[in-house]
Formats: structure tokens, sequence, C-alpha cells
């Protein structure tokens, strides 16, 4: 059966006026202008053919028609916002939001993500891009892949991968006067720094060649532009293989020194435990751990 209804936009401000006893109200409440919720009202009535409201100066008062009609046109839209609501609020556990360097989530992530949706097709995740530890009171951020050593107050936080640190450089390195095909010739070089310069000075140690001062150089906050910076030449950068095996394996960087650093920090998964009652959450931090 064909179903004979009025415009839905002159319903609501029909249901507005009704429920207000008042233009002006029901205007304010919809954001329209009186002169909108008096036209409509009038589209309404002349579909039914039936006046719905008696205007007086300062004041309306429904007819019996509008008295009989306004109780299940409420109901109705009542009914409507709470189907509506259902379907958002189920939008919205199914939401994953994840917070994480760009440099992991490109060359780590990225290509394992596929294997989530597969597993998860009912589950969406946003992922948005940082470095700094995330602030879960403050932030719309449900977990995270941060970098550390895993000290952070009031979040649980689990180690995923741990990064190994060598140096690599442009090949030109290799062959000009100074070659890296000694140690000690790094005192020439400018070194690239991820964040900060500690990394490089453990390094430093590791190999024995602590006589070489390494907080000098550049300091790049981004990995992935730390990494172009090397096969730049503008300096000698500790790599990571996550980050630069494709790299070693084009040419375009060398590893000119078999020595690998290997420290307490890693990157970790962190959440709250209010943001791991939401099953997606849960859910997204049981696959990640689960990633070789």
């Amino acid at each position: 059966m064909q179903r004979r209804l009025p415009p839905l936009n002159s319903m609501k401000c029909f249901e507005a006026a009704g429920r207000l006893l008042s233009f002006t109200d029901a205007a304010k409440e919809l954001n329209v202008t009186q002169a909108a919720i008096s036209h409509q009202i009038k589209v309404i009535e002349e579909f039914l053919d039936v006046p719905l409201f008696n205007r007086y100066p300062r004041r309306i008062v429904l007819t019996e028609q509008g008295k009989a009609l306004l109780p299940t046109v409420t109901e109705v839209f009542d009914k409507l916002s709470i189907a509506v609501e259902s379907i958002s609020e189920e939008q919205s556990s199914n939401m994953v939001n994840v917070r994480l360097a760009p440099s992991f989530a490109a060359k780590w992530l990225s290509p394992r993500l596929k294997y989530f949706w597969k597993k998860h097709p009912e589950i969406n995740v946003n992922l948005y891009h940082a470095h700094p530890a995330v602030d879960f009171e403050r932030e719309d951020v449900d977990i995270a892949v941060t970098y550390g050593r895993g000290k952070w107050s009031n979040v649980i936080s689990e180690p995923l991968l741990s990064l190994d640190f060598f140096p690599v450089c442009c090949p030109r390195f290799m062959e000009n006067d100074k070659p890296l095909t000694d140690i000690d010739n790094l005192r020439y070089y400018t070194f690239l720094h991820d964040a900060n310069y500690e990394c490089w000075a453990e390094w430093i140690v590791l190999a024995g060649v602590d006589d070489i001062v390494s907080n000098k150089g550049t300091i790049i906050d981004d990995t992935n532009v730390l990494i172009q910076a090397a096969i730049d030449g503008q300096g000698v950068a500790l790599g990571s293989a996550v980050f630069v095996e494709d790299h070693l394996k084009s040419g375009r960087l060398i590893k000119p020194f078999d020595i690998t650093l290997q420290n307490d920090f890693a990157y970790h998964v962190v959440s709250t435990e209010q943001k791991l009652l939401n099953p997606a959450v849960q859910a997204f931090k049981d696959w990640l751990l689960n990633q070789e």
C-alpha cells in the first residue's frame, strides 16, 4: 500500500510548534525563522485540508484535529530519534582512533592493516600521526603506538617492537678521501640524530670509539625525514632494519659497520583500562600484539 504522508519538514515544524505552543519557540528550537515555521504549518494544513492551530494575537492553540495528531507525530519522531542514536552509538563503538608516529605507520603498520580488516571487517580504524606520548584525557584517541621505555603513568603499556640501531650512509661516503671503511673517520661526518643525541652516544661507546664527540650534528624528529637525509648525503644516521631494509637492498644506503646497538627503547601499545572496555579497541590491541 502506498503511504500518503505529508512533507517531513512540515511535520517536524508542526510537532515543535504543537509541543511548545509557540511558533517563536519552535523557530528557536529548529534554528529557522518564525516565518518558516508558519509557512510549513500552512503546508501541512493544506495537505490535510484542516486547520491544526487556532491563531490568536499573542498565542496559538491546537484545534481538535491538531490535538489528535500531535501525540502520534511526537511518538514517531521520538522513535526515529532513538533508532538514529542507536545506529550512531553502534557505529561509534566500532570506530578505533589510533595515534602513532608517521614512520612506524608507513613502514610497519600500513602493510599489515589489510590483515586486520580481513579479520575484523566490522571495525573502522582512524589513524592519527604524532610523536609525543598521548594524553588520553585531552585527546580523542583510543590506543597509541608510542616509542620509549614504556614508563608512562596512568596507562596500560605493552612492548610491541624493539629496534636495532646501526650506522647507515649514502654509498659515496665509502669512496671519498675519508671513507667509512675506517670507523675512526666517523669524526669527519655530520651525525643525523632521531629526536635526541642519546642513541648515537650509546652506539659510539659500544663501538669503542668514545673519543668521538656525538652530541653534534642535526636532530630530526621524523624517522622518514632522517633516513631521506642520509640517502641525500647530508650525514650518517642510525637506522633500524624495519625502516632501512628496503634502502639497503636497493643500494640507496650502505651499512658501513656490523656493530648493532640494542637498548631498552621500543614501540609500545598504549591505552587505558577505560578505553579497553570497548571490544573494538581490545580487538585492535590484541591484533597488534600478535603481529610478527
